[in-house]
């Protein structure tokens, strides 16, 4: 089963490690994925850690070694290719060898670059005209075909642009980008719960409750998961 656990989830599974309270539930939903799930890390996680968007520049890294630690009992030494090689790779279809390999490293962060300033150009707009302008600035700012990611990542930014009653935040552009990269293939992304609500299907967030509930159902194995 291929797990995606987004910077929420493996960063409270690390505090959980450094002995911070506050972090039980994310413990014990880490010990009982061990050895049922792969849930390998990507350069997202790579980029949140090292180069954090907000929050204390001091701090930056600090989590690093746990996040190593929790990787390295889930991941299987897989890790998540760069959303370039992905995205390039679905032209001929979704194979979950496409989303894996073994070159990853903590040193190589996510480039986000070639979408700054998309979400806040699109901001404002209908659902339909932001969906149809984030379809060709995508294209045109990476040169890709009309693939999965491309259509993913148009829909989630046309509908955090549209939505004029939730405050925009910092992490938008990394968490749609994310998603639009590994959610095509993941059997669960565990998440926030803003990202759960636009991806209904197969993610969970990260409430308490929720994350009991993931618990329950992985202590009586995987078999036992709808």
């Amino acid at each position: 089963m291929l797990v995606y656990l987004d910077q929420n989830y493996a960063s409270r599974m690390a505090k959980h490690l450094l002995g911070q309270r506050g972090h039980e539930v994310f413990g014990q939903l880490f010990h009982v994925l061990k050895g049922q799930v792969l849930a390998p890390p990507s350069p997202f996680h790579v980029l949140e850690t090292l180069h954090p968007i907000r929050g204390p520049e001091e701090k930056a890294g600090y989590l690093l070694p746990a996040l190593k630690e929790v990787f390295a009992a889930l991941s299987q030494g897989f890790w998540v290719r760069p959303w370039q090689e992905v995205a390039q790779r679905q032209v001929r279809g979704l194979f979950r060898e496409d989303l894996l390999w073994t070159g990853g490293n903590w040193e190589t962060p996510a480039d986000l670059s070639p979408f700054l300033g998309l979400l806040e150009a699109l901001r404002g707009l209908p659902y339909r005209e932001a969906l149809e302008g984030a379809l060709r600035e995508i294209q045109s700012r990476t040169g890709l075909k009309e693939v999965p990611f491309v259509r993913l990542l148009a829909d989630l930014l046309a509908r955090m642009a549209a939505d004029s009653n939730r405050k925009p935040r910092p992490s938008d552009l990394l968490d749609a980008v994310m998603a639009a990269t590994v959610y095509p293939y993941a059997d669960l992304l565990l998440t926030d719960r803003y990202l759960r609500n636009l991806l209904p299907e197969r993610s969970v967030g990260g409430r308490r409750k929720e994350v009991q509930a993931l618990v329950s159902r992985f202590a009586q194995g995987v078999d036992s998961l709808p």
